[in-house]
């Protein structure tokens, strides 16, 4: 918090023009007054430049110009040359701040602080407790830069600061790094020290590791709002027993006919003061209790005075304002029973946040440091103090209860001597005692109370030292009156934090034994799953654009007067969380000398405190806990500012012109210039009340209080800007108050039906009262369609609070339009309301609202008025479901709100400006998604009506499945006149259009005549009461006149085959229609293209015609383009494109069937780039061509018998492998070559065996149809041979050569895959033979044998080679010296192997191909 004065400012004024104003306007004028009272008036104000910021303290104050100057003013005895002056001066320009560029500015009681663009901190003014952060200066006259700097880093490191806050004796500083520093004096530092003063800024580490948004200041307390931790931090295992006690923090007790559940576990921050007069923190303990004078005196608790949770008559007692005195160096202080804080516990409160020596690693200093602590706070005399706070020649007198430091406020129950197992023992009887009394009366009353799982609270302080995460605070704000009376446990209040939250308490250790049987069944029923109303960390694509509306408020320091609203009276040196806030959405807090608040994005203020002069806008005095302030409905507050006994409060009204309210301190106009100090010219408002010079202010923009002074920063509306700006910022928080009790008044009750929900049933043979759950009553389908509504309106309604906040923030500082978030980020917008209308849209076409008004008639009642209101309906009688539906789409009208405001806007710029063409831009955006939600609105209601008019028993078989959510109703043909063409005598078509879909059903009959009496008619008529439609027709026969319903009966006439029904559903996606000419018919024909199927549709009309051809190709071109669910709709095409991307699933083609098509189509067949699947396991990757696989193509088959996949890669051609391609088979094989017609066919290379691919068996050589035929080389790793010859259906025929690795060497005929016919084979030796053979490597027939000397037999041969050869003929030795008749002899080779133009013909052939010649030498170029 800041603290503020009043001054009287004279300065000549310059008007200065800004974006949105013309010359004569004015920005940052200030309005400043004293108090409230029928004849006060504001005072104007005048400075030379428009005023940024303000603050003020005690008797002084800072001012915050533009161009970052900063102005003093008031009363500062701490600059010696003006401090026997009294009374206001003229500003003061703080010269020393010269040349830096301040950006933000505070004040404390006596000191005040600057902050400077680079994140700078200046301190000056009283400095006798160390508040400016400089040492061995009790004044600080200038300001003086303070550094600040982490010392955990080396060098230490400079913190850049934000923003600063100031108290009565120590500072605040938020960091860049949204952590707080403080320095100064008292317990309200936070920080774990015993010396005071704190003269350098030192980290409160308590808070370390959290995001805290801002921080306040009050005269002795401290307080910081803090951004709630991600969901995962948040969702750490929870704790079974306290970090600082080691207390169990949950105990149960199972009671014959109930169960009691306790999480009263309370750990508070106390000081227990001895008889020495030491006094002794007791970390572990609970708050003091008043100690038993006797044995039969009952324990007693106490609270405030006003507690309302204490029967008058104690109050009023003597005793219990009997007074304690502790002699502290010759001083008394004195203390009462109200300061002390009230005994036992509440659920409500936050543990843990406490101190303790049960930890090692506590952050709190154990008991002989705090008895040293203490020590030295009471060596320090009140005559040494007095010195500090006394300036030289000064009339400056703090006030009198600075002077006690700490030591009121840090001791404020006074107990006697107790030992520590007395008072654990003590503790113990109490909590035992207030459970029994306490307890549920049964368990049905208890589970009954339960949140239902659909909205959790946020409740618990996630990463508070033993903290435990209780109930949800935002149920407990509800029973104030009875929490801070019952400081005890909420037992007979069973509350689940999310779906989980009973198994959760049920699963906590060691207390599953004392768990109710009947307890365990009910947890183990099924439920639904839950639906937190409030998004878990926000919306993650608004980021940091946004403020952050899950908030926390922490509390520390002095807390005699309740300031700290932790439901006590006892300080608090560590920061602790104000539980009952945590789910308020807190966007901003202020604190004054004894009070504090706490503003809120639903514009309520929630107070806390002193209350002794009606500051806290109730009439609760003191309260210990937030209370909200009372106002009348309709006034949104959305700035506050707190003096030392007074609240400012600027809120909006019935007009876009803020208002102020002011609750507190009124001032007479005879004490208008009264010390502070005498109140007898004062008296106090009840409630907040209206200030009724505000609207001569101009437009407030910001308020500021201090001591007993107000401050109001406005500005003039001349051009119409700032009005349309307030305007834009009151309607969105007025939108968002809305939103809110719809969420809490009708959705919440809605959603908690879940399980309260009874139906009577009144007809024969039921029961006459049936338990029924909310699903039961909806069904799965529209239970989860409800959800998703829940899901998606939290969503609008909490970007709506943030951006609600957002306006505010922009309001309070520059006020321009580069600053709206709508403008430089409306997808998140747009998207959001996207999401928001189709989730409504969904539940409506599934007869959600219509199933849902029954279960809620019970809530709501015959007579809705409360739904009217937030509906805002006039209509009377009005249906309950309907009244549902006009709630949930009221949040569409906000759109037109959007549009018409930003077009205010832009109408204050020049055409030519940036900022009238982004305004321009946003109307546009937000004016196209409301025309188009609007048409998604009417699209869901016809569809509806559409669905429940359908008949019960559905006609067509299966149609009931086609209702599904997102599916909308365009056309359908028993309005449009639609048939098909050639279509059948007896059969009806009907046609219907949705917006994914053409569904064609079809109705068919075949009947026979019976006996019947009446003449033969000439034609029949008939009329078919299906779908609750009329399709007449006219039919040429001898029957006579038939009618045909649900169910053929008719005298005379016998249904030869009963009524049977087809329909079939062609995706929008993969649909193609045309016109058909009309010049050589007389027909208006549409043909239709679907990927398996061609129809020709008939209209009745060249209008229809058309009107059909307009509604299909609109809704395929939005199927196409996602337009139908998520875009505005602008920008559509005459016709959708032919070539288009889709997914198709075929049904009818037996090649294809049920088969998954993915890719690009071109007039109904799959045509470039695609992948289609089948159900056995085949995938094609690759392209297509009029539906068939034709180019390059990625082809996997499984093979069942090996659990492996054959692979192809390579070349298609009409739906064939065809062309050079890989083929990777499942036995291991692979083929690279040509294919023709899904087989190997031409030049290719097979590599098999069972051996590592790097040596397989190998063929290289011509394929035909699959098989080797043609010239090929096969080396046969296996047997150890290499064949070079001709090959016909896969086996060896003609002429071929074969090489083994023994040596042996043969060329000639084969057949049949075997060496037969006349060969010649030569082994490694030389030896050779020529003749006939019969089998491989077997020799039969003649031939010749020739030796390698020369030798050979001539003969007839048989056997086989290497085994024993039968030789039958002549044995020739050959002469030594004839050699001419050797060489004649000599072996030639190669005559019998393949002629080289009969070798590798398929690669020839295929180069061929390749150069575009049908046959060699049959080119272009020929």
């Amino acid at each position: 918090m800041h603290q503020h004065c009043h001054g009287q400012i004279s300065v000549m004024e310059s008007q200065r023009k800004s974006s949105g104003e013309d010359s004569s306007g004015e920005r940052g004028s200030l309005h400043t007054w004293k108090g409230y009272s029928c004849c006060v008036t504001p005072e104007r104000v005048l400075l030379s430049r428009p005023v940024l910021q303000a603050a003020l303290g005690t008797r002084h104050g800072v001012l915050l110009v533009e161009g970052g100057q900063v102005y003093s003013f008031g009363e500062f005895p701490w600059k010696q040359s003006q401090v026997s002056v009294v009374g206001p001066l003229k500003p003061v320009l703080e010269s020393a701040l010269s040349g830096q560029r301040v950006v933000a500015v505070a004040a404390g009681s006596f000191h005040s602080g600057a902050v400077t663009e680079d994140g700078g901190v200046h301190m000056w003014g009283e400095n006798s407790f160390g508040q400016c952060g400089l040492s061995s200066l009790t004044v600080v006259p200038n300001p003086t830069p303070v550094a600040v700097l982490d010392p955990d880093t080396s060098p230490p490191h400079t913190i850049r600061v934000l923003e600063l806050a100031c108290g009565e004796q120590h500072s605040l500083a938020l960091s860049a790094q949204h952590e707080v520093w403080a320095w100064g004096s008292g317990c309200q530092l936070g920080l774990v020290t015993t010396i005071f003063p704190v003269w350098k800024p030192q980290k409160v580490e308590h808070l370390a590791g959290r995001h805290v948004l801002q921080v306040a200041c009050g005269a002795f307390h401290s307080l910081a709002l803090v951004r709630c931790p991600p969901p995962q931090e948040a969702r750490r295992p929870l704790p079974d027993k306290c970090g600082q006690c080691n207390q169990l923090l949950y105990t149960m007790t199972d009671k014959e006919d109930h169960v009691i559940i306790s999480d009263s576990h309370y750990c508070p921050l106390g000081v227990e003061l001895l008889d020495d007069g030491e006094a002794r923190l007791e970390p572990g303990r609970s708050p003091p209790l008043r100690l038993q004078s006797s044995l039969s005196e009952p324990l007693s608790s106490h609270t405030s005075a006003s507690a309302p949770g204490l029967h008058p008559s104690i109050t009023d007692h003597p005793d219990y304002e009997r007074r304690r005195t502790v002699a502290q160096n010759g001083k008394v202080l004195t203390t009462t029973d109200s300061e002390i804080s009230a005994a036992g516990t509440d659920s409500d409160r936050t543990v843990g946040g406490v101190g303790g020596v049960g930890s090692q690693n506590s952050p709190y200093p154990d008991d002989q440091a705090v008895k040293e602590y203490l020590k030295k706070l009471s060596d320090t005399s009140s005559a040494e103090e007095t010195a500090k706070m006394t300036i030289a020649g000064a009339s400056f007198q703090p006030p009198a209860d600075s002077l006690d430091l700490l030591t009121s406020d840090l001791l404020p129950g006074v107990m006697p001597v107790t030992t520590s197992s007395a008072l654990n023992s003590l503790v113990s009887s109490c909590a035992s005692a207030v459970a029994e009394r306490v307890v549920s009366t049964c368990e049905a009353l208890s589970l009954k109370k339960r949140i239902n799982c659909y909205y959790p609270g946020v409740g618990g302080v996630a990463g508070v030292p033993g903290g435990f995460p209780g109930g949800p605070a935002e149920e407990r704000v509800r029973l104030e009156e009875s929490m801070q009376g019952k400081k005890s446990c909420s037992t007979g209040d069973i509350r689940e934090e999310e779906a989980e939250g009973l198994s959760r308490r049920l699963s906590l250790p060691g207390l599953l034994s004392q768990v109710s049987p009947r307890l365990l069944r009910r947890a183990s029923r099924p439920r639904v799953r839950a639906v937190p109303l409030t998004p878990v960390g926000g919306l993650p694509e608004a980021g940091e654009l946004l403020p952050s509306l899950q908030t926390e408020v922490w509390s520390w320091g002095r807390g005699e007067e309740g300031q700290l609203g932790h439901g006590d009276n006892l300080p608090r040196l560590q920061p602790l969380c104000i539980k009952c806030l945590s789910s308020k959405e807190v966007v901003r807090v202020a604190a004054g000398a004894h009070h504090s608040l706490a503003l809120t994005a639903q514009s309520q203020v929630f107070s806390w405190g002193s209350n002794s002069s009606g500051q806290l806008g109730h009439m609760a005095c003191p309260t210990t806990i937030p209370r909200l302030a009372k106002l009348s409905e309709g006034i949104r507050v959305w700035d506050v500012g707190a003096g030392a006994q007074h609240t400012l409060l600027l809120a909006d009204g019935d007009c876009y012109q803020p208002i102020l309210y002011y609750s507190g301190q009124q001032v007479r106009e005879a004490a208008q210039d009264a010390p502070q100090d005498q109140t007898e010219g004062y008296s106090y408002t009840q409630q907040p009340v209206l200030l009724p010079f505000c609207m001569n202010l101009g437009y407030v923009s910001g308020v500021f209080a201090g001591g007993q002074s107000c401050m109001v920063l406005a500005d003039r509306n001349v051009t119409g800007f700032i009005a349309s700006l307030h305007e834009l910022a009151a309607a969105e928080r007025k939108f968002y108050c809305k939103l809110s009790s719809v969420k809490n008044h009708i959705l919440r009750p809605l959603l908690d039906l879940g399980e309260n929900y009874c139906s009577r049933y009144s007809s024969a043979g039921q029961r006459p009262w049936v338990r029924e759950s909310l699903s039961t009553a909806l069904g799965p389908a529209s239970t989860v369609l409800l959800q998703s509504l829940a899901r998606c309106y939290s969503r609008l309604c909490h970007l709506t609070g943030q951006h609600s906040a957002s306006l505010t923030a922009n309001l309070r500082r520059r006020r321009e339009v580069k600053s709206l978030v709508m403008l430089e980020h409306a997808s998140i917008f747009l998207d959001t309301y996207n999401e928001y209308c189709c989730s409504v849209g969904n539940f409506l076409v599934m007869g959600g609202f219509q199933a849902l008004a029954k279960p809620s008639l019970d809530f709501f009642g015959k007579c809705p008025e409360l739904l009217q209101r937030l509906a805002e309906s006039s209509e009377e009688n009005i249906p309950l479901s309907d009244l549902l539906v006009a709630l949930f789409y009221l949040p569409m009208r906000h759109l037109h709100e959007y549009g018409r405001l930003l077009l205010k806007l832009g109408t204050c710029f020049e055409v030519s400006s940036v900022d009238y063409q982004k305004l321009q831009d946003g109307c546009s955006k937000f004016e196209a998604l409301a025309l188009h939600l609007k048409r998604r609105r009417k699209e869901a209601e016809y569809t509806y009506h559409f669905w429940k008019s359908f008949p019960g028993k559905m006609t067509v078989s299966g149609l009931d499945s086609l209702r599904k959510p997102p599916r909308r109703l365009i056309c359908e043909s028993s309005n449009k006149a639609l048939t098909l063409q050639n279509s059948g005598r007896f059969s009806v078509n009907w046609f219907i259009l949705f917006n994914d879909a053409l569904v064609h059903a079809q109705v068919s009959t075949a009947l026979t005549a019976g006996s019947y009496k009446g003449a033969n008619l000439s034609f029949l008529s008939f009329t078919l009461r299906a779908f609750d439609m009329n399709i007449s027709g006219v039919l040429t026969d001898s029957y006579q006149v038939v009618c045909l319903s649900l169910s053929l009966s008719y005298q005379g006439v016998v249904p030869y085959k009963s009524l049977f029904s087809t329909h079939h559903v062609f995706p929008l996606a993969t649909l193609w229609v045309e016109p058909i000419p009309e010049e050589n018919t007389d027909l208006y024909g549409l043909k239709v293209i679907s990927p398996e199927e061609t129809f020709t549709l008939l209209a009745c009309s060249s209008m229809e015609k058309a009107k059909w051809l307009r509604a299909i190709n609109q809704a395929v071109d939005q199927a196409m383009s996602g337009a139908g669910q998520s875009g505005s709709g602008a920008g559509q095409r005459a016709e959708p494109p032919i070539s288009r991307t889709a997914s198709y699933t075929f049904y009818k083609d037996s090649r294809l069937k049920e088969a998954t098509y993915e890719g690009r189509w071109l007039a109904g067949k799959p045509n470039g780039r695609g992948m289609m699947k089948w159900l056995d396991g085949r995938i094609y990757t690759g392209t297509f061509k009029n539906g068939l696989e034709d180019g390059f193509g990625d082809y996997v088959m499984p093979s069942k018998m090996l659990n492996l996949n054959d692979h192809y890669q390579g070349h298609w051609k009409e739906g064939k492998m065809h062309g050079i391609g890989t083929y990777k088979y499942a036995t291991g094989e692979l083929y690279e070559g040509s294919f023709q017609d899904n087989m190997r066919h031409g030049h290719g290379m097979l590599r098999s065996g069972t051996l590592n691919s790097s040596s397989p068996s190998v063929f290289i050589g011509q394929w035909v149809h699959d098989k080797k035929t043609g010239y090929g080389v096969f080396d046969d790793i296996t047997r150890g041979e290499k064949y070079m010859g001709m090959w016909q259906d896969d086996q060896r025929q003609g002429t071929g050569v074969i090489v083994t690795q023994f040596g042996l060497y043969y060329e000639g005929a084969f057949n049949n895959n075997k060496m037969q016919g006349t060969g010649v084979l030569l082994s490694e030796d030389n030896t050779a033979y020529e003749g006939e053979f019969s089998e491989d490597w077997t020799l039969n027939g003649k031939g010749v044998l020739t030796m390698p000397n020369g030798d050979y037999f001539e003969g007839t041969f048989t056997g086989e080679w290497g085994s024993g050869l039968k030789v039958t003929g002549s044995f020739f030795k050959p002469n030594l010296y004839d050699s001419d008749g050797y060489k004649g002899r000599a072996v030639k080779l190669g005559r019998l192997a393949v002629r080289p133009e009969e070798k590798w013909k398929a690669v020839f052939e295929e180069c061929w191909m390749r150069l575009g010649c049908e046959a060699p030498g049959q080119g272009e170029n020929q």
